[in-house]
């Protein structure tokens, strides 16, 4: 029986170990962090705040309560076609308001938004980062580090925790058993030989990125060998271009899969959530 650091440890060391057997691109590594962030704050900025901003109830001179009392609690009280003609009545006073200060141009919408999708976009997220860390091309700076979890007993690709059913008969998810789980897959390591599982899904997607990176990658090789001389600036920063574009590629489309995953990351001791049972 394996503790949580056990878990922890082999889930590194068989990183580890693909980091060592594969081919390394060490500059793709500060290529994917800039563009996590910057994805990952392109959904924090959509999301809605669970509560006002203490800055912003400062600034009023209220306390969290009385905020709730002046400015929500009247809007919980009317129904949603009285609330519907409240924002229909707010909107050209608004707008009116604003236009007079200069600071909202003329024609500007003011909308209610409510963005369901903010969770499943932070979910897909953190199983990139845990996909991307297991392809084991480069090492994850610290800063992703710090928010990479790893699965516990769990599929790598859809996400189903705890046990699936295979021809009839209940099997747990285990450090081996994590990809694959249709009746009519065979044990094989030919994706081929499996049912369009998780298994095979995950392995097509990595070895065509595989594929791709060594295309160019052999490119640096080629230049330096029939040319006979080493590659400029010029020739290097293109070649990196190409590696990032067919990596970020790859990131986006693994991101977009992932937004179907209809389970948070669990760990030993944190159980997964099923969006779909919030209706998310």
């Amino acid at each position: 029986m394996y503790c949580l650091y056990d878990i922890i440890d082999l889930g590194e060391y068989i990183c580890e170990r693909k980091r060592i057997d594969k081919k390394q691109y060490l500059q793709l590594s500060e290529v994917f962090e800039n563009w996590y962030f910057k994805k990952l704050n392109e959904v924090e900025v959509d999301k809605n705040l669970s509560k006002p901003p203490k800055n912003m109830l400062k600034r009023l001179a209220l306390s969290e309560n009385e905020f709730y009392e002046k400015y929500i609690n009247p809007y919980k009280n009317l129904s949603k076609q009285d609330l519907q003609t409240v924002f229909r009545v707010l909107a050209p006073e608004l707008l009116e308001t604003y236009i007079k200060d200069d600071s909202l141009p003329a024609g500007c919408e003011l909308k209610l938004k409510y963005d369901l999708s903010s969770t499943r976009k932070e979910n897909a997220l953190s199983w990139l980062l845990f996909q991307v860390n297991l392809l084991g091309i480069f090492n994850l700076s610290k800063n992703l580090k710090k928010i990479l979890f790893v699965p516990y007993h769990q599929c790598y690709y859809c996400g189903k925790p705890n046990f699936y059913i295979r021809n009839g008969e209940i099997k747990k998810f285990n450090l081996k058993e994590i990809l694959c789980h249709k009746d009519k897959c065979q044990k094989s390591s030919n994706p081929e030989k499996h049912d369009n599982c998780c298994y095979a899904k995950w392995v097509r997607r990595r070895k065509s990125l595989e594929k791709a990176l060594s295309v160019v990658d052999n490119l640096y090789n080629d230049i330096e060998i029939y040319e006979n001389e080493k590659l400029s600036d010029e020739q290097k920063a293109i070649l990196n271009n190409k590696l990032a574009k067919i990596f970020i590629d790859f990131c986006e489309k693994q991101y977009q899969e992932n937004l179907k995953i209809n389970y948070t990351i669990q760990e030993s001791d944190n159980k997964a959530i099923n969006l779909l049972k919030y209706s998310l």
